[in-house]
């Protein structure tokens, strides 16, 4: 699926690329859902973190959870420039389900409060 950045909202670019910045940042070869639900909890600005702490979930222990868990995804080592992380299939899915998602509300662009993390 060939992505569309006019379709983001500029919070949905900022996630996305901060989940870039976290595969890079562990040495994931792909950009998995992980990457991009840590980017949104980590967000103070947006609306994840205060729905966590609304329901009594702290932000930071989901957070730390996160991070264990991308510590688990493979890695790429080696010499050289590391060639960013790709697109998994995975965040394929949860990118193509937020967009129907949004259709169903008539909107034209992707929110990151319409990701689908079933």
């Amino acid at each position: 699926m060939p992505i569309r950045w006019d379709k983001f909202t500029v919070k949905a670019q900022e996630a996305i690329q901060r989940a870039n910045e976290l595969a890079s940042e562990h040495g994931n070869p792909e950009l998995a859902p992980l990457h991009l639900l840590a980017a949104l909890v980590e967000d103070k600005e947006g609306i994840v973190a205060p729905v966590l702490e609304k329901i009594g979930i702290g932000p930071q222990a989901v957070l730390s959870d996160l991070y264990k868990e991308i510590e688990k995804l493979p890695k790429v080592s080696g010499s050289g420039g590391a060639a960013p992380p790709a697109m998994s299939s995975q965040i394929n899915q949860v990118l193509e389900k937020s967009f129907k998602e949004a259709d169903t509300f008539k909107t034209n662009t992707f929110r990151p409060s319409t990701c689908c993390w079933r």
